[in-house]
């Protein structure tokens, strides 16, 4: 058995910890990646005749729902 005193015992438990929480922290950090929200480049059409919304591609004036395949003009946003 290895002989240790009260100090270094209490400095090896202290030392596990902050390896412990270090871990912790970088797999939060990793995980905060993967599920970050990004703005899409597209804009939101609402179909007058069923009401579903959909993006459509930037640049864009004109699109087709894809749910009842009616032509649906793309509104602007005022800034």
């Amino acid at each position: 058995m290895i002989p240790m005193n009260c100090t270094g015992g209490f400095m090896v438990y202290l030392f596990l910890w902050f390896i412990l929480l270090t871990a912790l922290w970088i797999r939060e950090l990793r995980r905060r990646k993967v599920y970050d929200w990004a703005l899409s480049e597209g804009s939101l059409c609402i179909c007058e005749d069923c009401h579903f919304a959909f993006l459509v591609k930037p640049g864009e004036t004109v699109s087709r729902c894809p749910r009842c395949n009616e032509i649906c003009q793309v509104k602007r946003n005022k800034r």
